[in-house]
């Protein structure tokens, strides 16, 4: 479940910083990068689960917590660094 949610997470980035590429102070470039890292993270996890014996893919509570933390990891990541950022380039201009 996390890996299908970081998946669509990292797809939905992606379309977004498709069509608002040039609002640069958003800074999508580091909210796609970060979902397609956590997308490559749990795909690997998958595969060694699966080679494991187990089932890859579950769909239980814990996992769905797994899921949650995901994605509230992946944007407080992406507000944190767009602030340092966007600030960066504030006092850079001054």
């Amino acid at each position: 479940m996390y890996f299908i949610t970081a998946l669509v997470c990292a797809i939905i980035c992606g379309v977004l910083w498709f069509f608002f590429r040039d609002r640069k102070g958003l800074h999508l470039e580091v909210l796609t990068i970060t979902f397609g890292a956590a997308t490559l993270m749990w795909l690997i996890d998958v595969i060694f689960t699966a080679a494991s014996g187990e089932a890859p893919l579950e769909f239980g509570v814990q996992d769905g917590y797994i899921a949650l933390w995901t994605v509230l990891g992946g944007i407080g990541l992406w507000v944190v660094l767009s602030f340092i950022l966007n600030h960066k380039d504030k006092v850079v201009k001054e």
